[in-house]
């Protein structure tokens, strides 16, 4: 599996399970949120290069 697409699903089920985490652990489940937000942004930077690799 391609760099990109593990990091957009990895970041995908953290955000995910850091919404359902701060209903119950309002920290643990903030900071699992926002690096799982964070992991979907950086996966981006692995299209872009993707996409120039291929032009």
């Amino acid at each position: 599996m391609k760099k990109g697409t593990l990091l957009f699903i990895g970041g995908l089920i953290m955000y995910m399970a850091g919404i359902y985490l701060s209903t119950i652990w309002t920290v643990a489940g903030s900071a699992i949120g926002v690096l799982g937000g964070m992991m979907m942004g950086a996966s981006t930077y692995f299209y872009v290069m993707n996409n120039k690799r291929q032009s």
